[in-house]
Protein backbone atom coordinates (compact mmCIF):
# COMPACT_ATOMS: atom_id res chain seq x y z
CA UNK A 1 0.00 0.00 0.00
CA UNK A 2 1.60 3.39 -0.94
CA UNK A 3 1.22 6.23 1.20
CA UNK A 4 -0.89 9.30 -0.55
CA UNK A 5 1.71 12.39 -0.91
CA UNK A 6 0.58 13.77 2.09
CA UNK A 7 1.80 11.17 4.27
CA UNK A 8 5.40 10.43 2.59
CA UNK A 9 7.70 10.04 5.18
CA UNK A 10 11.35 11.09 5.59
CA UNK A 11 13.58 8.63 5.76
CA UNK A 12 14.57 7.07 9.55
CA UNK A 13 17.84 9.34 9.75
CA UNK A 14 15.58 12.64 9.67
CA UNK A 15 12.75 10.95 11.63
CA UNK A 16 15.37 10.08 14.88
CA UNK A 17 17.22 13.49 14.32
CA UNK A 18 13.78 14.95 14.50
CA UNK A 19 12.73 13.59 17.45
CA UNK A 20 16.33 13.75 19.47
CA UNK A 21 16.17 17.27 18.74
CA UNK A 22 12.61 17.84 19.77
CA UNK A 23 12.95 16.19 22.98
CA UNK A 24 16.08 18.32 23.86
CA UNK A 25 15.12 21.75 22.70
CA UNK A 26 11.59 21.37 24.08
CA UNK A 27 13.00 19.70 27.49
CA UNK A 28 16.13 22.41 28.06
CA UNK A 29 13.55 25.34 27.13
CA UNK A 30 10.51 24.06 29.19
CA UNK A 31 13.09 23.25 32.21
CA UNK A 32 14.77 26.62 31.72
CA UNK A 33 12.04 28.86 31.62
CA UNK A 34 10.77 26.85 34.42
CA UNK A 35 13.84 28.13 36.55
CA UNK A 36 13.69 31.65 35.47
CA UNK A 37 9.95 31.65 36.57
CA UNK A 38 9.44 29.91 39.34
CA UNK A 39 11.35 29.72 42.64
CA UNK A 40 13.54 26.53 42.98
CA UNK A 41 16.20 25.58 45.83
CA UNK A 42 19.79 26.03 45.11
CA UNK A 43 20.62 22.38 44.80
CA UNK A 44 17.48 21.58 42.72
CA UNK A 45 18.37 25.01 40.21
CA UNK A 46 21.95 24.03 40.19
CA UNK A 47 21.68 19.97 38.81
CA UNK A 48 19.02 20.92 36.20
CA UNK A 49 21.30 23.93 35.33
CA UNK A 50 24.00 21.58 35.17
CA UNK A 51 22.25 19.03 33.38
CA UNK A 52 21.16 21.53 31.04
CA UNK A 53 24.65 22.76 29.98
CA UNK A 54 25.67 19.24 29.82
CA UNK A 55 22.88 17.85 27.80
CA UNK A 56 22.80 20.70 24.98
CA UNK A 57 26.53 20.65 24.53
CA UNK A 58 26.57 16.83 23.95
CA UNK A 59 23.49 17.99 21.41
CA UNK A 60 25.68 20.03 19.35
CA UNK A 61 27.03 17.49 17.13
CA UNK A 62 23.85 16.23 16.92
CA UNK A 63 22.14 19.45 15.67
CA UNK A 64 25.19 19.59 13.19
CA UNK A 65 24.15 16.40 11.58
CA UNK A 66 20.36 17.20 11.67
CA UNK A 67 21.32 20.15 9.64
CA UNK A 68 23.64 18.68 7.58
CA UNK A 69 21.41 15.27 7.17
CA UNK A 70 18.82 18.11 5.86
CA UNK A 71 20.84 19.87 3.80
CA UNK A 72 22.12 16.62 1.94
CA UNK A 73 18.68 14.75 1.84
CA UNK A 74 15.79 17.13 1.54
CA UNK A 75 12.50 15.68 2.99
CA UNK A 76 9.59 14.47 0.86
CA UNK A 77 7.77 15.98 -1.73
CA UNK A 78 5.83 18.88 -0.66
CA UNK A 79 2.54 18.72 0.74
CA UNK A 80 0.35 18.54 -2.27
CA UNK A 81 -2.39 20.30 -0.38
CA UNK A 82 -0.19 23.47 0.39
CA UNK A 83 -0.66 26.68 -1.38
CA UNK A 84 2.58 27.81 -2.92
CA UNK A 85 2.88 30.92 -0.54
CA UNK A 86 2.16 28.14 2.52
CA UNK A 87 5.12 26.11 1.73
CA UNK A 88 7.32 29.09 1.60
CA UNK A 89 5.60 30.05 4.67
CA UNK A 90 6.52 26.68 6.52
CA UNK A 91 9.91 26.41 5.18
CA UNK A 92 11.29 30.00 6.30
CA UNK A 93 9.18 28.52 9.74
CA UNK A 94 12.01 25.50 9.48
CA UNK A 95 15.24 27.51 8.39
CA UNK A 96 14.27 30.04 11.62
CA UNK A 97 13.97 27.01 13.94
CA UNK A 98 17.12 26.10 12.62
CA UNK A 99 18.77 29.61 13.11
CA UNK A 100 17.37 30.24 16.27
CA UNK A 101 18.52 26.38 17.41
CA UNK A 102 21.91 27.26 16.26
CA UNK A 103 21.80 30.67 17.99
CA UNK A 104 20.87 29.28 21.80
CA UNK A 105 23.77 26.77 21.15
CA UNK A 106 26.52 29.27 20.14
CA UNK A 107 25.39 31.71 22.94
CA UNK A 108 24.67 29.41 25.62
CA UNK A 109 28.70 28.15 25.10
CA UNK A 110 29.94 31.54 24.89
CA UNK A 111 27.95 33.02 27.78
CA UNK A 112 30.21 30.72 30.44
CA UNK A 113 31.49 32.44 32.34
CA UNK A 114 33.38 29.48 34.38
CA UNK A 115 34.72 25.71 33.34
CA UNK A 116 31.93 23.70 32.90
CA UNK A 117 31.25 19.87 33.44
CA UNK A 118 30.19 17.55 30.73
CA UNK A 119 28.38 14.32 33.07
CA UNK A 120 32.02 14.75 34.90
CA UNK A 121 33.39 13.44 31.68
CA UNK A 122 35.69 16.53 31.15
CA UNK A 123 35.19 19.69 31.68
CA UNK A 124 34.76 22.59 28.99
CA UNK A 125 37.09 26.11 29.49
CA UNK A 126 35.20 29.41 29.45
CA UNK A 127 35.41 31.10 25.67
CA UNK A 128 35.29 34.12 26.44
CA UNK A 129 36.69 36.51 29.44
CA UNK A 130 35.60 40.15 28.27
CA UNK A 131 32.19 40.60 31.06
CA UNK A 132 30.86 43.30 28.26
CA UNK A 133 30.82 40.14 25.60
CA UNK A 134 29.69 37.61 28.31
CA UNK A 135 26.89 39.74 28.87
CA UNK A 136 26.03 40.42 25.29
CA UNK A 137 26.07 36.41 24.65
CA UNK A 138 24.02 35.88 28.13
CA UNK A 139 21.50 37.74 26.37
CA UNK A 140 21.45 37.14 23.05
CA UNK A 141 20.78 33.69 24.36
CA UNK A 142 17.92 34.71 26.64
CA UNK A 143 16.31 36.36 23.23
CA UNK A 144 16.56 33.38 21.35
CA UNK A 145 15.18 30.84 23.58
CA UNK A 146 12.01 33.49 23.88
CA UNK A 147 12.41 33.24 20.33
CA UNK A 148 12.70 29.37 19.58
CA UNK A 149 10.00 29.12 22.41
CA UNK A 150 7.66 31.25 20.03
CA UNK A 151 8.80 29.17 16.94
CA UNK A 152 8.41 25.45 18.43
CA UNK A 153 4.90 26.45 19.69
CA UNK A 154 3.94 27.48 16.47
CA UNK A 155 5.52 24.75 14.66
CA UNK A 156 3.33 22.60 17.17
CA UNK A 157 0.21 24.42 16.36
CA UNK A 158 1.01 24.04 13.03
CA UNK A 159 1.29 20.17 13.13
CA UNK A 160 -2.62 20.10 15.35
CA UNK A 161 -4.17 22.16 12.73
CA UNK A 162 -3.07 20.01 9.31
CA UNK A 163 -3.78 16.72 11.84
CA UNK A 164 -7.11 18.00 12.68
CA UNK A 165 -7.99 19.71 8.85
CA UNK A 166 -7.41 15.49 7.64
CA UNK A 167 -3.27 16.56 6.47
CA UNK A 168 -1.12 13.70 8.21
CA UNK A 169 1.76 15.66 8.23
CA UNK A 170 2.61 13.79 11.67
CA UNK A 171 2.45 10.42 10.14
CA UNK A 172 5.61 11.55 7.94
CA UNK A 173 7.66 12.12 10.70
CA UNK A 174 6.36 8.87 12.86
Amino acid sequence: MTLPTDAAKFDYTARALHWISACVILWALLSGFYMAVFELDTPTKTTLSRFNVALTFVYCPVFIWRVVHRVMCPPPAQITTLKPHQARLASAAHVAIYLLTALVLCSGVLMMEHPFSIFGWFFVPPVLSDAQALDWFARLHLSCNILLLLMVTLHILAVVKHQLSGRAVLRRML
